[in-house]
């Protein structure tokens, strides 16, 4: 192996922790919010938090991907 042998790393840095915080915990305010009022009940209830949880987990998990994948620099 030669020294200048690119090794492919995907690593979960702390400015990928924050893109997958900055998009993912809005929207899971947003909905849960929106839930709190249609629903009209507590925010313990599962199906006011539920969504806004699953969405969040969702978005998360895509940006962190996303981020942790592609070429390297």
């Amino acid at each position: 192996m030669t020294a200048n042998a690119r090794t492919r790393r995907s690593r979960f840095d702390r400015t990928a922790l924050g893109y997958a915080l900055l998009f993912s915990v809005p929207m899971a305010v947003g909905i849960t919010v929106m839930m709190l009022k249609v629903v009209g009940g507590p925010l313990s209830t599962p199906l006011v938090f539920g969504p806004g949880l699953a969405v969040a987990v969702a978005v998360f998990a895509l940006v962190a991907v996303a981020a942790t994948g592609g070429e390297p620099e």
